[in-house]
């Protein structure tokens, strides 16, 4: 069970990238454009520090302002990420693409400042 929603994730999120990247398709260039990299952070109306999740999120939109897209995604209200993203039982997480549009972090329950804004950095590099 555990195998194949994993699988199902990657393959998810794969197709989220590509989305996200507007490739559609096979891709034929060799090179690489470097993107803005993408902060995807789940949530449920179920976490219990629901407000204070969104507030740290936005503060880290905050500092880094220009440098990442940041997106706070409620599966509860969004049925279609829950359907594509199977987060449910996970949230908060923290799904981070870096500058090649590639995942660079995956963390269930993450809700430490500290330890995402080192994803952030990371995915930056």
């Amino acid at each position: 069970m555990k195998k194949r929603i994993t699988a199902a994730l990657v393959a998810a999120i794969t197709a989220a990238s590509l989305m996200l990247a507007g490739c559609g398709g096979s891709k034929t260039e060799t090179v690489q454009e470097k993107v803005t990299p993408t902060f995807m952070y789940f949530v449920s109306n179920s976490d219990a520090d629901f407000d204070s999740t969104q507030s740290m999120v936005k503060e880290l939109e905050g500092e880094y302002t220009d440098k990442v897209n940041f997106n706070i995604i409620n599966i509860d209200e969004n049925t279609e990420a829950a359907a594509n993203f199977p987060v449910q039982g996970n949230t908060p997480m923290l799904i981070m693409l870096n500058t090649s549009n590639d995942i660079s972090a995956m963390a269930p329950k993450c809700s430490d400042k500290d330890e995402l804004k080192g994803y952030i950095d990371t995915a930056l590099k």
